[in-house]
């Protein structure tokens, strides 16, 4: 079973609540220790789409990854390959994101792309695929110059020392969204993120909540919930994650793929 993640990372437990500054200097080195231990890592993604009203649904069954590029610490990229549709295998699909990673790198990735795109088209009509990672992808320390910070209250119910912050883009970085991240005070950890787009009861609205992985030991998404207002027939995607396991990518750009768990 995952459990909740408050005082995961690398960084030395203090009993004073740290001020803004040393706060996010926490949440930094957190968010890209996070990404150097799940680069690399290949899970399982359960991803339910349906409407509120309207009886449509779809369950896509994909491989998701994120992954380092060799030599960068905040060059990663996540990979989305989907397996199949409300249960049915698309043709022999089995780790074909990761067997692309025995290739050389640069045409991997290229095509690892290729891939992602292509499963876009398999969503349901009118709905979207969204990445669970999107938010804490801001927190690290080379893209938190991106945004207007503010320090929020405390959650009691995702932990003793859990504080809510906002982000806010600038006018000079069009490309980022306002987010939110549950974190705590203490190490840094992210326990739960929000990417916000809209404002109000029409706001599109995607929420991940992290745990820590049993086998792997580091922490994981466990869910995503992604909700998009369209009149009274709201747009809901869940998604879940499991099964993952870790291949690293060689100097030689050859990776090691470890047997699916049962």
């Amino acid at each position: 079973m995952l459990a909740l993640v408050h005082l995961v990372g690398p960084i030395v437990v203090e009993a004073q609540a740290p001020d803004q500054a040393a706060l996010m200097r926490r949440v930094g080195l957190y968010a890209n220790w996070f990404v150097n231990q799940f680069s690399n890592v290949v899970s399982e993604e359960q991803y339910e789409q349906r409407f509120s009203l309207n009886k449509r649904r779809r369950e896509l069954t994909s491989d998701f990854m994120l992954v380092g590029y060799p030599g960068s610490k905040e060059a990663v990229q996540t990979f989305r390959d989907i397996r199949a549709v409300d249960g049915k295998p698309i043709g022999d699909q089995t780790d074909r994101i990761t067997r692309l990673f025995l290739q050389p790198f640069e045409s991997a990735v290229k095509r690892a792309q290729e891939i992602h795109q292509e499963g876009l088209r398999l969503s349901i009509e009118n709905g979207r695929l969204m990445d669970p990672l999107t938010v804490l992808g801001y927190l690290q320390t080379a893209y938190q110059g991106n945004f207007r910070i503010s320090r929020g209250g405390q959650d009691r119910k995702l932990g003793d020392d859990v504080r809510e912050i906002t982000l806010t883009p600038g006018r000079n970085h069009p490309v980022w969204k306002p987010a939110r991240a549950w974190v705590s005070e203490a190490t840094g950890a992210v326990v739960k993120t929000e990417l916000r787009v809209g404002f109000g009861g029409s706001a599109q609205v995607t929420t991940t909540t992290f745990g820590v992985d049993p086998g792997l030991a580091i922490p994981v998404p466990i869910e995503m919930r992604d909700e998009v207002p369209r009149g009274r027939d709201d747009f809901i995607g869940t998604a879940r994650y499991s099964n993952f396991r870790r291949f690293e990518v060689r100097t030689e750009s050859v990776i090691d793929v470890p047997p699916v768990k049962p």
